[in-house]
């Protein structure tokens, strides 16, 4: 019966890890990915092809937009272009293939945006995801600063 139990738990714990790993940690929650990925979110770094950038003429791709994720799988984009402030008007979102890729959708600018990304790292401070555009062009946004302001 003690094998029985042993091996139980040492089953359980490896779902636990595989289920929840990200290709950059964390490699152990307790909160589930849903819970991490809602709140408010600063985007401090940005990727393209593997090359930093501090400024793109993609207005939601630029450093220092801000992406909200709420509870009920609506997302805002506000972004600062020169001294104009601009906000998106409609925005999805979801966790996908097993919580290992975040859909996007949102209008900005009366322009639409998706993609699918592909999360590398999902923490209670960090967020980074990857993702291709319609050009082929390999995009990598990474957050560092949430909030609880929802």
């Amino acid at each position: 019966m003690k094998k029985i139990a042993f091996y139980s738990l040492l089953f359980l714990i490896a779902v636990t890890f595989a289920s929840c790993r990200y290709a950059e940690g964390p490699y152990l929650s307790f909160v589930n990915p849903e819970e991490r990925i809602v709140g408010y979110w600063k985007l401090d770094a940005v990727y393209l092809n593997g090359n930093k950038i501090d400024s793109t003429e993609v207005l939601p791709n630029n450093p220092g937009c801000y992406y909200a994720f709420f509870t009920e799988r609506m997302v805002s984009v506000s972004a600062l272009q020169g001294t104009t402030y601009y906000e998106s008007m409609y925005g999805e979102w979801a966790l996908q293939n097993h919580e290992k890729e975040l859909y996007v959708n949102f209008v900005l600018r009366n322009k639409r945006y998706t993609y699918t990304a592909v999360i590398k790292k999902l923490s209670k401070k960090n967020l980074i995801y990857e993702f291709y555009d319609d050009y082929g062009d390999k995009w990598r946004f990474e957050f560092f600063t949430r909030s609880n302001l929802y």
